[in-house]
C-alpha cells in the first residue's frame, strides 16, 4: 500500500524522465532526499512529497515494487508541475530529514502531496511507515506514525491529498489486525489549510483528501508487473486533462477492482471543498463549451438587461488567463461577447416608463423625449449619464419630431412645430432658432460641426445652415438638385445627409415610382453624382471620404439588401441579404455595419468589395448596435435611431489583449477576484507519463 499527500492548483509543463531506482539492493537504492524543482512556466505553488520503501532487512520482507512505484508518481507529479521531493529506501534518520525538507518547502503551497509506498501497519488504531531500518523486534525504532505528516502538511497548504498504498501485509501484526486503520485523517471533517491566495484561474478548493490503496483493515496485492495494481492506475488516470481528482480516484478504484477481481478496493475519504483537476482545469473541448455558456449569459446580460459591468464579468471569465492571439480564437464567443460590453454605448438612467425616443451623444448625454399619451406633446429632458442626472428640461411647443446630436457632441439640434432650434449639447442652453418652411425631412450637422443641414421644408428642398453666423449659406430648390450634365428633372427631397464636410448625399423621390440618388458638392454648389433608382430604396448614406453611397432597398417582405455605390466607376454591388438598417460607416470610409433580424447577416461589409468582413481588429460575430438607454431596472427605454460613426463604430484601439486589460482594469477589486475565480482552465495534451 502507499501513502500521497497532494496539495493541488493549475496544471503544469512536463517534467522530464528520471532513472528508476534498483529496490533489490539496498546499497544502491537512493537514501538522499531527492529535490526536483517545479519545472518553468508553472503557476502557483505545488509540492509533492514521495517515499518508496522496498529494500527492507531485518527480518522484514523486501517489495520489488515500492522504488519503482515512487519514480512512477515523482515523474507523474513533475509533469503535473509539482516540485518533488523523492526518498527512496530510507531509513528513520534520512525518512525524517526528507520531510523536515519538504516541510519548509511545502509552506504555502496550493496544494500538498504526501506519497507512500512500502510496508506500513497499525498499531493500537494508529497508522505508521516502516522505515527500511525497523525491526520485527523493535517496534519503537523505524516505524514513523502517518497523522503528523498529514498535520504539518495540512497546515501549511491550502488542500492536502495523502495516498497511502502501504503494507501489503503486515509481518508485525503476530496475529493481530492486518492492513491499515481509518484513523488517518481522523479530523477530516475539518476544512483546514493556509488560505494562501490563488493565481487568476486556479483551483479553490481547500482541505484533505486521504486516499488508501484498498479497504480499511484489508491487504493490498504487490502485483505482478513493474508497478502495484494502484500506482499502476494511479499514475495512468492523474494526468487525464480535466478529470478531478475525485473522478480520477474513481477510475482508479475501478482498474483496480478489475485487475484484482476486486480481492482489492480502493478506498478514500475527503473534506475537499471542490473539485480538484491536476491535469488542467477542463480539456480543450470542455472550456470551449463553460466558455460558450459564460458568452451566451454575458450577451443575455448586455443585450436584456443594460447590465454593462456584469457583461464584462462574466465573459472575462469564459477567457484563459493573458490570453494570445491563438486563445481568442479558440474562445471566439467569450471574445465577441467582451468586445460588444466593452464597446457598448449603454446608458442607465432613473426614466420614468413610458414611450419615449432618446438621443445619444459621445460627451455623455442623454436627450429623453417622453410622449403624452396622445403623441402630440411630450416632455424633453437632457440627461447626464455619468451623474444620473438631469441637466435640464428643454422647453417644448407640441410634438418633438426630431432631435440628433451634432457628431462630437457639443450641439443639440430639435425641431418642433416648423421652428428648429439649436441647444448647448452640454447643459441644454438654447442658441437660436430658425423658421422652416414646413415639415423637415433631413436634419443633420457637418462631421466638424459648423454647418446644419435642413431637408426637405417648405421654402426650398435643401438648406445649409453657418451654426457660427447662424444664417443660411445654401438653400437648393429640388429642382436644382436634379439638375446634372444638363438635364434638369424634378422631384420631393425625401432624404439628405453630409458625407463630409463639403458633400451631401440625397435622394429624391419622382413622379414615376422611381427614386433619383444624388451627391452634392457644397465647394462646388452642384450636383457631380446623379443615378436613377427603384423606389424601394429607404435609406441612403455617404462615408466621410466620398467614394461611396450606400443604401439599402427592401421590395415587399421578400427581398432586402443594400446597394454601395462606387461613386468614382459608377458600378454598383448589390448584397441581397435581410439588411434593415444601416447602423453606421467608419469613419475612415472603409467598412459599413448593418443590422437586421437575422443575425447571420448583421455585421460589417467590406464597401470596396460588398462582401461580409471586417477589420482585423473588430472580431468576427460582432453586431454594431445604436446607442442604448436603460432605466434603472436594466429595461430598454429607447435606442438612438440615429446613426453616428463617430459615435457607434467600435473603437479600433481596443482588441485582442488590450482589450482584456482594459475590460480587467475597469473593474471592482471583488469583481476581478470574482473573475479569478470562475475564469475556464484547461489542458490541450494530458499529462500521462
Amino acid at each position: 500500500m502507499k501513502i500521497v499527500y497532494w496539495l493541488v492548483a493549475a496544471s503544469f509543463a512536463t517534467l522530464s524522465a528520471v532513472t528508476g531506482l534498483n529496490p533489490s539492493n539496498p546499497a544502491e537504492a537512493a537514501t538522499a532526499c531527492e529535490h526536483r524543482p517545479a519545472p518553468a512556466g508553472a503557476s502557483g505553488k505545488r509540492v509533492a512529497v514521495i517515499v518508496g520503501n522496498g529494500g527492507y532487512g531485518n527480518g522484514i520482507p523486501a517489495l520489488p515494487n515500492p522504488a519503482r512505484d515512487a519514480q512512477a508518481v515523482a515523474k507523474a507529479m513533475g509533469a503535473l508541475g509539482f516540485e518533488v521531493f523523492l526518498a527512496g529506501d530510507a531509513d528513520s534518520a534520512s525518512l525524517q530529514n526528507c520531510l523536515a525538507t519538504a516541510y519548509a518547502g511545502a509552506a504555502g503551497a496550493d496544494v500538498a502531496m504526501f506519497y507512500y509506498s512500502g510496508h506500513g501497519i497499525q498499531i493500537r488504531d494508529e497508522n505508521y511507515l516502516v522505515a527500511t531500518d525497523a525491526t520485527s523486534k523493535d517496534l519503537p525504532h523505524g516505524f514513523v506514525p502517518v497523522q503528523p505528516i498529514v498535520d504539518t502538511l495540512q497546515k501549511g497548504a491550502k488542500a492536502t491529498l495523502v495516498f497511502l498504498d502501504a503494507c501489503r501485509n503486515n509481518p508485525m501484526a503476530e496475529g493481530g489486525q492486518a492492513g491499515l486503520s481509518v484513523s488517518t485523517g481522523r479530523g477530516i471533517a475539518r476544512v483546514e489549510g493556509a488560505g494562501a491566495a490563488a493565481a487568476p484561474g486556479a483551483v479553490q478548493a481547500r482541505g484533505l483528501m486521504v486516499a488508501y490503496a484498498t479497504s480499511p483493515n484489508a491487504v493490498a496485492l504487490d502485483g505482478k508487473g513493474e508497478l502495484s495494481p494502484f500506482t499502476g492506475a494511479f499514475v495512468k488516470a492523474v494526468g487525464t486533462s480535466g478529470y478531478s481528482i475525485q473522478r480520477i480516484m474513481s477510475d482508479v478504484t475501478k482498474a483496480v477492482g478489475e485487475e484484482t477481481d476486486w480481492a482489492q478496493t480502493p478506498w478514500m475519504k475527503s473534506s475537499l471543498t471542490d473539485e480538484l483537476k491536476l491535469g488542467g482545469g477542463q480539456t480543450l473541448a470542455e472550456a470551449q463549451s463553460v466558455s460558450d455558456n459564460h458568452a451566451a449569459r454575458a450577451q443575455t446580460l448586455l443585450n436584456t438587461n443594460g447590465r454593462r459591468e456584469e457583461a464584462i464579468v462574466e465573459a472575462l471569465k469564459g477567457l484563459p488567463v493573458a490570453p494570445d492571439e491563438t486563445a481568442l480564437q479558440r474562445f471566439s464567443k467569450a471574445y465577441v461577447a467582451l468586445y460588444a460590453a466593452v464597446q457598448s454605448r449603454e446608458a442607465l438612467l432613473p426614466v420614468k416608463p413610458g414611450f419615449s425616443q432618446v438621443a445619444v451623444s459621445t460627451q455623455g448625454r442623454v436627450a429623453v423625449y417622453q410622449m403624452s399619451a396622445d403623441y402630440q406633446s411630450g416632455d424633453l429632458t437632457l440627461w447626464s449619464v455619468t451623474e444620473k442626472k438631469a441637466l435640464a428640461s428643454l422647453p417644448t411647443k407640441g410634438r418633438v419630431s426630431k432631435f440628433l446630436f451634432s457628431p462630437h457632441g457639443n450641439l443639440l439640434v430639435t425641431e418642433m412645430d416648423n421652428v428648429v432650434t439649436v441647444w448647448n449639447g452640454l447643459d441644454g442652453t438654447g442658441l437660436f432658432d430658425l423658421k422652416a418652411g414646413g415639415y423637415v425631412t433631413s436634419m443633420e450637422f457637418s462631421p466638424d460641426e459648423s454647418r446644419l443641414l435642413l431637408g426637405g421644408d417648405g421654402s426650398s428642398a435643401l438648406t445649409i445652415i453657418d451654426v457660427a453666423s447662424r444664417k443660411p449659406v445654401l438653400a437648393v430648390k429640388s429642382g436644382q438638385l436634379a439638375q446634372a450634365n444638363g438635364k434638369k428633372r424634378g422631384g420631393r427631397l425625401v432624404q439628405a445627409n453630409f458625407g463630409s464636410n463639403d458633400t451631401v448625399c440625397f435622394a429624391l423621390d419622382l413622379d414615376n415610382d422611381k427614386r433619383l440618388l444624388g451627391v452634392y458638392d457644397l465647394a462646388q454648389r452642384k450636383t457631380v453624382r446623379l443615378r436613377e433608382a427603384s423606389n424601394a430604396v429607404t435609406v441612403s448614406v455617404c462615408d466621410p471620404a466620398g467614394k461611396y453611397m450606400v443604401r439599402t432597398y427592401a421590395v415587399g417582405s421578400s427581398e432586402q439588401g443594400m446597394e454601395i455605390w462606387d461613386l468614382a466607376t459608377d458600378a454598383v454591388n448589390l448584397v441581397k441579404a435581410p439588411i434593415a438598417n444601416i447602423m453606421g460607416i467608419d469613419p475612415d470610409g472603409k467598412y459599413v455595419g448593418v443590422i437586421a433580424l437575422d443575425a447571420e447577416v448583421q455585421g460589417i461589409y467590406d464597401l470596396a468589395t460588398g462582401k461580409k468582413g471586417q477589420p482585423a481588429t473588430v472580431p468576427p460575430g460582432y453586431v454594431i448596435y445604436g446607442s442604448r438607454v436603460r432605466n434603472a431596472e436594466g429595461g430598454l427605454v429607447s435606442q438612438d435611431i440615429n446613426p453616428n460613426a463617430w459615435r457607434d463604430w467600435p473603437d479600433e484601439s481596443l482588441h485582442g489583449s488590450g482589450l482584456v486589460e482594459k475590460a480587467l482594469a475597469g473593474l471592482t477589486p471583488a469583481q476581478r477576484e470574482e473573475v479569478a475565480r470562475g475564469r475556464i482552465t484547461f489542458a490541450e495534451v494530458a499529462a500521462n507519463p
